[in-house]
């Protein structure tokens, strides 16, 4: 492999209960409805600017949802998080294998510290994430971005087949089809079998990720 991607939420850090907690801080103090426990679910991966357009219709609105959840979640919901099991592993034994590359929706400047905060930040040549003000939010784009800054798929007809990005959800599969890089599910996130089915592999566990190259 010449490079794997992965993202972040849902596939290397589960972040539930920050994200739930600051959505509702965020709601309840508009006067606005909470979504309930499978909404909320869905929130996971896709910018929150829009799943909360997609919601309610009023950018105006959305402007002021999104200011107020960061409010709560850049002081503790980022942190409010845990590693999935057999993730630290599973990237002790791909660093020999690749260089390794995060590639986020989430933006950059929370990215970072929850890398750091999780003991997971080493294991990565560079964190790729979108910037507050929405630019890069599209995971097609920040892949884009990534590949060009990296100079990864130049120069070789097979390049794009020797890398790959590993996500959870729709998007970062087109993400991985507009690019025509290789897409990985991790069946472990917040996808359904259904977002993952066009996947060119999945993985149920993290363990299973370096077995597979090493096959």
């Amino acid at each position: 492999m010449d490079a794997i991607f992965f993202d972040l939420d849902g596939t290397l850090t589960d972040p539930l209960e920050g994200i739930a907690r600051s959505m509702v801080f965020a709601l309840e103090g508009l006067g606005l409805p909470v979504p309930d426990a499978a909404e909320m679910r869905s929130f996971i991966g896709p910018p929150i600017q829009v799943s909360m357009l997609a919601r309610f219709g009023d950018p105006a609105l959305v402007d002021e949802i999104v200011r107020r959840f960061r409010v709560r979640f850049g002081d503790v919901g980022m942190y409010e998080n845990v590693v999935y099991p057999g993730v630290p592993e599973m990237l002790a034994e791909l660093g020999d294998a690749a260089p390794l590359f995060v590639c986020t929706s989430k933006p950059h400047v929370y990215a970072v510290p929850v890398l750091r905060r999780f003991g997971l930040y080493d294991a990565f040549a560079r964190v790729y994430g979108s910037e507050l003000d929405g630019t890069r939010a599209d995971k097609r784009e920040l892949l884009a971005h990534a590949l060009a800054r990296e100079g990864l798929a130049h120069g070789r007809a097979d390049a794009r087949a020797r890398i790959a990005l590993l996500g959870d959800r729709d998007l970062d599969l087109r993400a991985a089809r507009a690019n025509g890089v290789l897409a990985w599910g991790a069946g472990w996130g917040y996808g359904t079998p259904d977002e993952l089915a066009g996947a060119d592999h999945v993985f149920e566990a993290p363990r299973e990720v370096p077995l597979l190259i090493a096959r």
